[in-house]
């Protein structure tokens, strides 16, 4: 019995050793691979930062676990200071999809509900159209209401300066609606701002008190807040954008009030995955409501599809960006396999380069070889306009158009980047090339006009020769 026991026990001690050998050996390949898919994730970083293309901090989480996170570029031009993984960047209209959650939060408690109108809430809706916009219209951009570039004076700083909240209500309520609720989609940032007066006057608090106590407090985001007035807030790095001869230049500030729900949210990468893991859980919201927020029909400020990530796998996307001023920001979440890709920048990305470094990121999740930039158009282009070297480059480019890789798309995307960055006349020269280098594209002509057309261009230099 006693030899017997004996050897039990050393069968035991053996299989033990065996599971621990063998969970050992899944643990170092499992270290490896994590090595390999950062340094394959720097690699695809570093064909942007070498251009100029990207300057901020990007967070990579593969199965639930951040294998990647670094901060690259300035915070602060004049002072020098380097960007860190922990500071905090104006998100925009990233903001969006949280008022949403927290929208739908106060919906669980009965505090709203999705079919309140604007009239139930604000004297200066008491309209027809004011009576059949609902919540639901609102936190889905189909009420009809227009956005607000059409409000007289909003691109003037002196309006940023003398407008108060009440005042912005009451100019919103002067827009003339573009359709009846439902019956269309039309992004519209007063929508939201509107949203978060609302959240004000149901819980007596402000919304930035709402959001710290119902999601940032919650969930530990500590770098998250939500910038008021003129200033910006501590831990926030700068905005920037293009310079004419090169380099860039700090934007001017505007009253982040006049913005609120809808755009004036600042936060960092990790805060921002905290809130992306949240949605996985019902930590937040509950299922019916996490379905209302990510319905494929008619998504909350999320945009929501499949995408194709290997030549035979399509993954179930949430994704959603803004961009004002120099900041620039992206979250997608690869839902199925719990992926996520947070890109935050100070420099200004246009959406089509946010997403296309989103999926040369998203192939190296999935184990597919990302593509080669070494000879991108756009990537050169944008580093000529940070070297001052910009009509050098694109001059070569037109000579020796056969040695590039072009893509229509991307060009037009920095075209318009240029000029919003208020690089009129060189914007005109990129739109005119694009038009000539593809000359079936109808969409290429067409952006050629809206360019000319653009209040930006007015006084360019070769505006009356490349627009007539």
């Amino acid at each position: 019995m006693f030899t017997k026991n004996i050897k039990l026990a050393c069968v035991a001690s053996l299989a033990l050793l065996s599971l621990t050998s063998v969970a050992k050996a899944e643990e170092k390949i499992k270290k490896q691979g994590s090595e390999q898919a950062e340094s394959n994730i720097e690699s695809v970083v570093n064909s942007y930062t070498k251009n100029s293309a990207f300057e901020g901090v990007i967070l990579v989480a593969k199965s639930g676990r951040v294998i990647f996170e670094k901060a690259y570029g300035l915070s602060d031009l004049t002072q020098k200071q380097q960007i860190q993984v922990t500071d905090s960047f104006q998100l925009a209209s990233l903001s969006k999809p949280i008022t949403a959650t927290l929208m739908l939060m106060l919906v669980e408690q009965g505090k709203l509900t999705l079919d309140d109108s604007l009239a139930d809430h604000f004297p200066e809706f008491q309209t027809p159209f004011g009576k059949k916009v609902t919540l639901h219209h609102l936190l889905s951009h189909t009420s009809g209401l227009a956005d607000h570039f059409e409000i007289a004076g909003w691109i003037d700083v002196s309006f940023h300066k003398t407008t108060s909240e009440q005042a912005f209500i009451t100019e919103i309520a002067k827009l003339t609606p573009r359709f009846d609720p439902g019956a269309d989609y039309l992004y519209s940032n007063p929508g939201y701002f509107l949203l978060g007066k609302i959240i004000e006057k149901v819980t007596k608090k402000s919304f930035s008190e709402n959001l710290q106590k119902h999601i940032l407090s919650p969930l530990n985001m500590h770098n998250s807040g939500v910038a008021q007035g003129f200033q910006l807030s501590t831990g926030t790095v700068k905005g920037y954008q293009w310079n004419e001869n090169g380099g860039y230049h700090e934007q001017t500030a505007k009253n982040m009030s006049l913005f609120g729900a809808g755009a004036a949210i600042y936060s960092s990468t990790k805060d921002l995955y905290r809130f992306d893991s949240a949605l996985y859980s019902d930590k937040l919201i509950n299922k019916k409501s996490k379905q209302r927020l990510f319905d494929p029909e008619n998504a909350y400020s999320w945009r929501v599809g499949a995408v194709p990530v290997t030549p035979e796998h399509n993954a179930n996307v949430h994704m959603y960006d803004g961009q004002f001023d120099g900041y620039s920001s992206m979250m997608t979440r690869f839902v199925d396999d719990k992926h996520s890709i947070i890109i935050l920048s100070n420099t200004g990305m246009s959406y089509f380069l946010k997403q296309q470094l989103t999926f040369d990121l998203a192939s190296v999740l999935y184990n597919q070889q990302a593509p080669d930039r070494s000879n991108d158009v756009s990537l050169m282009l944008i580093e000529s306009i940070t070297s001052g070297t910009f009509m050098q480059k694109l001059s070569d480019i037109q000579l020796n158009k056969d040695n590039y890789l072009m893509n229509e798309q991307s060009l037009s995307a920095l075209s318009f980047q240029m000029l919003w960055s208020g690089l009129g006349d060189k914007s005109l020269k990129l739109f005119s090339f694009v038009s000539k280098a593809f000359p079936d594209s109808s969409k290429a002509k067409k952006s050629l006009m809206q360019a000319c057309n653009h209040r930006l261009t007015l006084d360019a230099a070769s505006r009356e020769t490349l627009c007539n």
